[in-house]
């Protein structure tokens, strides 16, 4: 124990002990002090939280006014009858319309059977008379869908929403379009009655191709009977088709047809709109029973048919950006780059009869202008006396396209890759095979014409100089690789060069007057290639636009391009084209003609001569500055039809006139006036009119013979008979002084080509169509008597 001495001590001592034990205490960990502090910072998270719903929340209340007070209003004509879509031209003008309407019936919903509504309502919107324009229920079951199987898998909507969404906004599954939606089938069911918006569905639904609108239609065109009349299994079908009218047609798919209709009946018997015994009863009618009285509605044609149904093609199949059902009624704006003007002009020349004398009734042409600067398609000819949807030849691959390949295959590439001159020479004499085996090739004249340059081997098309100018090319850069991609570059397809072989060289490939068109606009645009394209942009009803663009690319050297057209310009004045030449144009084009194979001749009872001097194609493409325009003709022939006067299945020599004859009826008016090709600083004047690349080193010029030295058994052909243009209806054939006129040359009809000339490579078995229609040679490849 302390003593202390004095009571000052003894107090000091005391608050010593006092501070000490207070300093103690504020050291000691506090009791609950931790849980405090958790509060507090939970609090804090709870306030931010809270702040950025309240945030979420509010900027999206001003999205969602936003985009509806963007809606558009509703419009009564829209909702009881869908907008078609316009097309308008190069110059922004209203062209056509797409719908015409024939194939749309608007009924009352008092001649609509219960029946029929039922099967709607159990299918589509189980809760239509229920709710208010949206159903909350199948909304969250639909929200739930898009986490458990994927966003944009299920949708949520009601009737009221599809009568919405078809007549006024667009098909694209956007969170913008659906608050729309959502919002206009609000105002719907507010200002309409439920059977005021179910007779709109029932009347715009879409039910199949012509394409077919509404239950009216459908009845029609599916069972033959008015709607009033059809009975359950009937109503159930046409319910049955909303999910996707292709797949489900009964006349096409009467199996999955079937299928879905009976789903159907079991739905409706699910929500007790009938008994289980009454769809027993209908399942039980077979799909050929009940569609006994379907009937084919007839397609009205279109205003520019061909153009339309190619648009058509490039939106929905090609480039998938809009549906079939927005093409015809989706109330589109479709840009496209036609020009009515040349589009009428193709559609009359190739329906005047009197353009074709003495053809038989399934002779066929088709056309395809571009632009040769942009690759717009200016117009299209699918055929003659073309209807809307009607096999459209215009881009359909129809027949092989013999000599219009060589600058493609044979001459491009060399100037390309090797900078021939436009003077090497090339050897037009006997002995020219396939490098795989297999019979010499010829012309169809049985001449040969010994050396000469490439530009005259290209305008008067001898094969025999094009098959070795592809081998040489060949030799030269090791392989084909380099030929294949040259035609790549100028939109020949992997799936058509992956069969390549040397037959290519005279054009034993398939194509169309478009691709065709498109490769040798190239030729046209200093080497620039442009994909062919019909359209613009697209402006949906809600203000969407849909810009679109299409392919362009160097597909070859300035040089390449000026001079296959500089000896191509010779095929129109002193070659195979002069029949369709226009004054004043500053054309180049290449004639083409595809032969008729041993086999074609035997299945269509075509005797030797016929088969020595007709064709299955003729073909001619030509182009300027301004223009490029192919034309194909040919024969639809039918085996079916083998030994029918009224039908012919080949080419005769006058009718392979006939596409030159097309070029020139159609064009004249457009083409002339456009300016030349300009020369490129790569390309050098040779001192006898020919053209070279600057600096290259070849050398191989062609050396004309001295009369002394003309004696060669090869080349016995007199200099005055080879000099001459080639008759359009062969290969390489000199035509007489009159060759302007549309008959044929007399010796076309008194001289057969070599036996040899009708053998193709091994390599190229397959390749054609075993005799159907015009379209192939049974593997014969090409035979020589292309020009």
């Amino acid at each position: 124990m302390v003593e202390y001495h004095t009571r000052m001590e003894k107090r000091r001592a005391a608050e010593l002990e006092k501070q000490k034990q207070k300093n103690a205490n504020n050291h000691a960990p506090k009791k609950g002090s931790s849980t405090r502090k958790k509060k507090h910072w939970f609090k804090r998270v709870m306030i931010i939280l809270t702040l950025i719903l309240l945030f979420l929340f509010l900027a999206g209340t001003i999205f969602v006014l936003a985009v509806v007070r963007s809606a558009p209003p509703l419009n009564a004509n829209a909702l009881h009858n869908e907008v078609s879509s316009v097309i308008y031209d190069e110059n922004s003008k209203k062209a056509t319309t797409v719908d015409s309407g024939q194939h749309r019936m608007y009924t009352t919903i008092n001649d609509i059977p219960l029946s029929v509504q039922d099967a709607f309502i159990s299918t589509e919107d189980v809760r239509f008379y229920k709710h208010f324009g949206i159903d909350p229920i199948r909304i969250l079951g639909a929200g739930v869908a898009q986490f458990t199987r994927g966003y944009k898998s299920e949708g949520g909507s009601t009737i009221d929403q599809q009568v919405v969404r078809n007549a006024m906004l667009t098909q694209n599954k956007t969170f913008t379009r659906k608050i729309q939606e959502m919002y206009l089938a609000i105002q719907l069911d507010k200002k309409y009655t439920k059977k005021q918006i179910l007779e709109m569905y029932l009347n715009q639904i879409y039910l199949g191709g012509g394409p077919t609108y509404g239950v009216a239609a459908a009845s029609e065109r599916y069972f033959g009977k008015n709607i009033k009349n059809v009975n359950l299994e009937q109503a159930a079908m046409l319910a049955a088709m909303t999910r996707n009218p292709g797949y489900y047609d009964p006349i096409h798919h009467p199996a999955e047809a079937k299928a879905r209709r009976d789903l159907v009946l079991d739905l409706m018997v699910k929500n007790g709109a009938i008994t289980a015994d009454d769809a027993a009863k209908a399942k039980a009618v077979s799909m050929k029973q009940m569609t006994k009285g379907h009937r084919n509605i007839p397609v009205s044609n279109r205003k520019y048919g061909a153009f339309l149904d190619y648009v058509k093609h490039e939106l929905v199949d090609v480039k998938k950006v809009i549906t079939d059902q927005e093409f015809n009624s989706g109330g589109l704006k479709i840009y496209t780059t036609l020009d009515p003007s040349i589009q009428s002009q193709t559609q009359e020349v190739l329906n005047n009869k009197n353009n074709y004398p003495n053809v038989q009734k399934n002779f066929q042409a088709a056309v395809s202008v571009i632009d040769t600067q942009t690759g717009a398609v200016r117009a299209l000819g699918g055929g003659r006396n073309y209807k809307y949807l009607d096999l459209n030849y215009a881009y359909t691959s129809k027949g092989q396209v013999g000599s219009t390949a060589k600058p493609i295959m044979d001459y491009g590439p060399a100037i390309e890759y090797l900078k021939w001159p436009t003077d090497y020479q090339v050897d037009d004499s006997k002995g020219a095979a396939y490098s795989n085996g297999g019979p010499e090739i010829g012309d169809w004249d049985g001449k040969y014409l010994g050396k000469m340059t490439m530009r005259k081997a290209l305008y008067l098309s001898r094969n025999i100089p094009a098959l070795r100018t592809m081998q040489e090319v060949k030799s030269a850069l090791g392989g084909s690789n380099d030929i294949r991609n040259f035609a790549k570059k100028l939109g020949f397809s992997q799936a058509m060069l992956k069969n390549f072989d040397e037959s290519y060289s005279i054009g034993s490939f398939t194509s169309n007057p478009l691709q065709m068109a498109g490769a040798y606009a190239a030729f046209g645009n200093n080497g620039i290639y442009n994909q062919p394209y019909a359209v613009r942009k697209i402006v949906k009803p809600d203000g969407e636009v849909i810009q679109l663009d299409h392919t362009r690319r160097v597909a070859m050297h300035d040089y390449t391009a000026y001079m296959i057209s500089d000896m191509l310009k010779d095929v129109m004045t002193k070659g195979t084209g002069v029949q369709g030449n226009i004054p004043g144009a500053n054309l180049a084009g290449k004639t083409g003609t595809q032969n008729i194979p041993p086999d074609y001749a035997a299945q269509f009872n075509i005797p030797k001569y016929a088969m020595d001097h007709g064709a299955l194609d003729a073909w001619f493409v030509g182009y300027n500055t301004r223009l490029t325009t192919a034309v194909w003709t040919g024969y639809n022939a039918n085996k079916n039809q083998a030994g029918n006067k009224n039908y012919g299945s080949y080419l005769g020599p006058n009718e392979q006139h006939f596409a030159l004859a097309i070029f020139k009826n159609i064009m004249a008016q457009y083409m002339i006036g456009a300016s030349d090709f300009t020369r490129p600083n790569s390309v050098t004047d040779l001192s006898n009119g020919e053209l070279a690349v600057r600096n290259s080193s070849i050398t191989n010029h062609f050396q004309a013979k001295k009369p002394s030295d003309s004696s060669s058994a090869d080349s016995s052909s007199s200099e005055s008979s080879s000099s001459q243009p080639e008759s359009s209806s062969s290969s390489s054939s000199m035509p007489p002084a009159s060759s302007s006129s549309s008959a044929p040359p007399a010796s076309s009809s008194s001289t057969a080509p070599p036996a040899s000339s009708s053998a193709a490579p091994p390599a190229s078995s397959g390749q054609g169509n075993n005799g159907q229609g015009n379209q192939g040679n049974n593997g014969q490849g090409n035979s020589g008597s292309n020009q």
